[in-house]
């Protein structure tokens, strides 16, 4: 492995799916068009139209902005049309209001802005597309001609011609099905992949992803000296069982689901048992619903599962901080940019859906009691309204991104509604008496929630495989991980829909997620490409390189120095290293001067390579040439033998200079290359 490793951000292409509900305003297809005209309508709309029409289009029909009561953000928006009626007939350039408003000497003419006049060239791509798409089998005949059997049928028939979906063969295994998916998308994009890693650079990567550390030199050389056949799936399954494995999926979830936290935060998290809660529930493979279920109802006073209510508390009663931080692991997304209005680019996600979130938690209240902090619940009250820019207000119902909603009676304006003890499995106590346990409604709002994220609720295995996805293989099927909307396309659509099906019939079986991806081929593929051209990192042919977190660096550098792990400062070590070092799952990674003199000038490093108890500078200082130190040097911080160039260099490196500071400036130098700092 070379020592310069290059940096690769995920960059997502900003395109807009296509609709998977109702297409709206069209008549039935006509079965007679089963053979469609020219290119494939669905390709041309994700890689043409869509960024067409985000670039010249949507700053004036989209979200807030729909003049005319236009919305280009989707197809199904498209298809409804604005206030003139319908803006495309499929099919049919020709009675398509869209391309009569954008020629050059149309009245009206769109877009109005003179900069943002579309050529010829973009105006043929309008066309095309329109005229790929599939025939209705009647003209449309107004505006009002809107049927739901319309909508369904011609829905159907777009699917079945231009969005067939592969199906893996029933014989392969999981992690050979995720080869398959795969596989079928590099021939037909011709993406070259890369070979399969060897033995040393599988073992250095694997500990890093699933046990959050480098192997030790006697970890590495068993499993290199091992000849079995199966040996990388037994190592698996050593770490998923191992103290690591939990210590480090803790850590990776700790930061996604709660962000990096100041002193203060830590301390909480682990004194309320968070981090117990967290580490427990990977520990033991509690199902992933399960666990989120006990984060958001957020009841258990005992054992490790009380921990579970601090993702609440933490929040310290800001119900919409809870709601946005509760959409992104159950709904895979992103909901705070629709708290003022509907989302201005996404058209799934509406204002309403934002305050009904808000709503499943503002009856929720942190509360002291006996045993500790709880959150506690009232059984009525919470009734709130929000207004849209247009100051239209209406009242925030329980109604959710994935299209469920709780029924809930609203009092009328004159009802009084008296809260009593009837009400409550568990009643709030009486002012100045001591609290036992939080209050618990009969009816409780955030319960009921909790049962529409975690029961029958696709998108919350959806959002946590390709979370899952991302921390295994560098970045998630959707990047950003947290944004699997309508603007961040899937790279590979049918392989999350396999993954995210599979992840729920196995019952939310976190280990067995985990031992799936690493299984794959996929995964264990060179990061090394083939040839001069490296494929994209969104096509997954060849191993993403992506730095380590804090945790992983400190950790890792222990392991290579020899450094005792159990020293009684390790907790300020820790803190050090991630004010400095990359979050867990960073997005984009700058090396900065701050990090620079960090390794340059902490003691903390310095300690560490200075001799002492068997350490790795004691034990190369006992080495009797060189070239034997140079090579251990090698073996034991990058888990591979020196070329015969770096061999050359560090022998010089070491002649030059007393031995002490010799041996510690080489072991330096390779701590500190992107090499070790880089998982890869």
């Amino acid at each position: 492995m070379p020592t310069a490793i290059r940096q690769r951000s995920g960059i997502t292409l900003v395109v807009v799916l296509c609709a998977t509900l109702a297409l709206a305003l069209l008549p039935a297809y006509s079965p007679a068009s089963d053979k469609p005209r020219g290119e494939n309508p669905d390709v041309l709309w994700k890689r043409d139209v869509a960024p067409l029409l985000d670039k010249k289009c949507l700053k004036c029909h989209a979200g807030v902005r729909q003049y005319g009561g236009l919305d280009l953000r989707s197809l199904e928006t498209i298809l409804r049309g604005g206030d003139r009626g319908a803006a495309i007939v499929p099919g049919r350039t020709a009675e398509s209001r869209i391309l009569q408003f954008i020629q050059p000497n149309s009245d009206p003419h769109m877009p109005p802005d003179p900069k943002r006049q579309l050529t010829p060239e973009e105006i043929g791509v309008l066309k095309s597309w329109i005229a790929a798409m599939p025939v209705p089998t009647s003209k449309l005949a107004s505006s009002t001609s809107k049927t739901e059997t319309w909508v369904s049928e011609y829905l159907l028939e777009y699917r079945r011609l231009f969005q067939a979906r592969r199906i893996p063969p029933s014989k392969l295994d999981a992690g050979a099905t995720i080869d398959w998916f795969l596989q079928a998308d590099w021939r037909r994009d011709g993406t070259k992949p890369a070979g399969l890693s060897d033995d040393a650079s599988f073992v250095r990567r694997v500990y890093l992803d699933v046990a959050g550390r480098i192997s030790t030199n006697e970890e590495r050389s068993r499993f290199l000296a091992d000849r079995t056949r199966d040996k990388r799936s037994q190592l698996v399954d050593n770490l998923l069982a191992s103290d690591d494995y939990p210590r480090r999926m803790r850590e990776v979830f700790d930061t996604a689901l709660m962000g990096r936290p100041n002193r203060k935060n830590e301390r909480e998290r682990v004194s309320s048992g968070w981090r117990e809660f967290l580490e427990d529930a990977f520990r033991a493979n509690r199902p992933w619903n399960e666990t989120v279920r006990d984060m958001l109802v957020a009841r258990e006073t005992k054992g490790a599962r009380k921990g579970a209510m601090w993702f609440i508390a933490e929040r310290d009663n800001s119900h919409q901080a809870i709601a946005e931080a509760v959409a992104p692991v159950v709904f895979g997304t992103q909901i705070a940019c629709a708290q003022c209005h509907n989302h201005p680019l996404l058209w799934e996600i509406e204002q309403r859906h934002y305050w009904g979130m808000v709503a499943a938690f503002n009856r929720s209240t942190n509360v002291k009691t006996e045993s500790g902090l709880g959150v506690g619940e009232s059984a009525v009250g919470g009734f709130i309204n929000f207004a849209n820019l247009k100051k239209e207000s209406q009242p925030a119902k329980l109604i959710f991104p994935n299209g469920s909603s709780v029924p809930e009676r609203i009092p009328g304006m004159d009802e009084k509604v008296v809260d009593t003890p009837d009400l409550y499995v568990v009643p709030p106590v009486k002012e100045g008496q001591k609290v036992q346990n939080a209050a618990i409604p009969k009816f409780s709002r955030r319960a009921a929630f909790a049962d529409v994220a975690t029961r029958d609720n696709p998108l919350l295995a959806r959002a946590f495989v390709n979370r899952m996805w991302a921390v295994l293989m560098g970045r998630g099927i959707v990047e950003p991980v947290d944004q699997i909307d309508s603007r961040h396309p899937a790279s590979h659509p049918e392989l999350l829909e396999w993954l995210a099906t599979d992840f729920e019939k196995s019952g939310y079986d976190i280990k067995r997620l985990v031992r799936v991806i690493v299984s794959s081929r996929a995964y264990q593929l060179d990061s090394r490409p083939r040839g001069n051209k490296a494929p994209l990192p969104e096509t997954f042919a060849r191993s993403i390189e992506r730095t380590l977190s804090a945790e992983q660096l400190l950790r890792s550098l222990k392991i290579a120095t020899g450094a005792k792990t159990d020293d009684s400062s390790s907790d300020e070590v820790e803190r050090a290293f991630i004010a400095v070092f990359p979050e867990v799952m960073q997005e984009t990674y700058n090396p900065s001067l701050q990090q620079a003199l960090f390794l340059s000038n902490s003691p903390i490093l310095d300690t560490m390579l200075t001799p002492a108890d068997a350490n790795t500078t004691a034990r190369l200082l006992t080495l009797k040439s060189a070239q034997a130190q140079v090579r251990e040097a090698f073996v034991t911080v990058l888990g591979r033998l020196p070329d015969a160039s770096e061999q050359k260099q560090c022998q010089a490196l070491l002649a030059g200079s007393p031995p002490e500071r010799g041996v510690k400036d080489l072991l330096w130098a390779l701590l500190t290359s992107a090499e070790f700092k880089v998982n890869h």
